[in-house]
C-alpha cells in the first residue's frame, strides 16, 4: 500500500516532467496526429537530446506510445486527457501575452532603475 509519501514522490515526479519546458509542447503537437521523430525538430526549437529526454520520459509514464514499426510516437488515452487540460493553459497564455509581456518590461525597468539607485547609494557612504 502506498503511503502518502510515496503518492507525493510520484505526483512530484510526474508534475515535474510533465510541466516541464518541452513536454506541453511535445504532447500538444502529437495532439492533431502522431510523429515521426525527425518531424519534431522541423515543427519546434528542441533539440535532439532534450527531445530524447523528454519522449522517453512520457513513453515511461505512458503518457505517449512509440510504434516500433513506424518509429513514430502517438498519444495514448492518458496522454490525449493531458492535452485537453493543456490547451486551455496554452490558450490562457496565448490570450495573456501582450500583458505578461509589458508586465516583464516594467519589472525589469523597475529593477534596473533600483539597482542604479543602490549603486549610487552605496558609492555615497
Amino acid at each position: 500500500m502506498m503511503t502518502p509519501k510515496d503518492f507525493c514522490a510520484v505526483r512530484r515526479d510526474v508534475l515535474g516532467h510533465v510541466g516541464g519546458k518541452w513536454s506541453a509542447l511535445v504532447l500538444t503537437l502529437l495532439d492533431t496526429a502522431p510523429r515521426r521523430y525527425s518531424e519534431f525538430g522541423r515543427a519546434s526549437q528542441i533539440n535532439q537530446r532534450m527531445l530524447s529526454l523528454t519522449l522517453r520520459e512520457l513513453d515511461r509514464d505512458g503518457l505517449v506510445f512509440r510504434n516500433p514499426a513506424t518509429t513514430s510516437y502517438e498519444l495514448t488515452p492518458a496522454g490525449q486527457s493531458l492535452v485537453g487540460l493543456i490547451k486551455p493553459l496554452i490558450s490562457w497564455s496565448d490570450g495573456h501575452y501582450d500583458a505578461i509581456l509589458e508586465s516583464r518590461a516594467r519589472y525589469a525597468a523597475s529593477t534596473s532603475a533600483s539597482a542604479i539607485s543602490a549603486g549610487r547609494d552605496s558609492k555615497a557612504m
